[in-house]
């Protein structure tokens, strides 16, 4: 209109300053893409660090034969074998995440005492086998066991246990190789489920991570029998994902729930009286 002054078309004379909350709304949206990219950073770095506990050395004298493997990338693992003279099946033990074979001393007597052989090994990394762990290398130290196990029994005689991460191992080992049974004990669904529970600000953490050990997905394939062990008072893997697992798992298939206060790492020395008979009858149905 004439006679009316037009603002000018450029400068910044012409836009009112940012409100306040804008500019807290700028601040906090960049401080959290800071969060998220070192968060990143910190998870593809520390990835490994925070899912394997390994103890180096301090493995005493086998309590019947020692064992050295060499993986198929030339790795070498270390491993005890006991053997029982009544036995009819031979169990491949696949431990925790933490620890070595030293802690795992007197399950594997126990064990033994089903009766059946055992070979208990440690993964890459840990206890005197040579290399660092991670996912793939996991998978090839269970198959070098499996392996060298098939020189001592036939593959329906020979049974998997995997024990919390030695899920992964063993659900991987059985749905590629024949074997005559599994068990799994104290496992999850997916390494990805684990980090949302163990790593809960750092949500994406489950998108990113390189290692997946999909048991669940596996467990749908494997057709050998199976047995699902879990405490419903695990302090560290929730009993929900021992449920997801059993249903999503191909027949035939069994499951022994435990009551009674017992936590993840102290389930077979709280229902002893339980545990050991209740793998024994599992045996005994794939070793008459």
């Amino acid at each position: 209109m004439e006679g009316v002054p037009l603002a000018p078309e450029t400068g910044s004379a012409s836009r009112p300053p940012p409100r306040w909350w804008k500019r807290i709304l700028r601040t906090l949206g960049l401080a959290g893409l800071l969060v998220i990219i070192l968060g990143t950073v910190l998870i593809l770095i520390f990835e490994n660090s925070l899912i394997y506990f390994p103890t180096k050395g301090g493995v005493g004298p086998s309590p019947g034969q020692e064992v050295w493997l060499t993986c198929s990338d030339g790795v070498k693992i270390h491993g005890w074998y006991v053997a029982h003279p009544d036995a009819r099946v031979t169990l491949l033990f696949l431990h925790g995440n933490a620890g070595n074979l030293e802690d795992r001393r007197d399950m594997l007597v126990r064990l033994r005492e089903l009766p059946a052989n055992v070979l208990l090994v440690d993964y890459r990394g840990y206890g005197r086998s040579e290399g660092k762990p991670d996912e793939p290398g996991l998978y090839r130290d269970a198959r070098a066991a499996y392996d060298w196990l098939l020189t001592k029994a036939p593959p329906g005689r020979i049974v998997v246990l995997g024990k919390s991460l030695g899920a992964g191992p063993a659900c991987e080992l059985a749905s590629t190789v024949p074997c005559g049974g599994l068990i799994v004990q104290s496992a999850f669904t997916r390494a990805p489920d684990m980090a949302s529970r163990v790593l809960p600000l750092f949500f994406w953490a489950r998108w990113i991570m390189s290692s997946k050990y999909d048991n669940l997905a596996k467990v749908a394939s494997i057709r050998c029998p199976k047995l699902f062990i879990h405490s419903r008072s695990d302090e560290i893997i929730p009993f929900v994902m021992a449920e997801r697992l059993f249903a999503a798992a191909a027949d035939p298939k069994e499951h022994e729930w435990y009551d009674g206060g017992a936590g993840h790492n102290d389930l077979w020395i709280v229902h002893a009286r339980d545990y050991f008979p209740r793998l024994a009858r599992f045996l005994g149905g794939i070793a008459p």
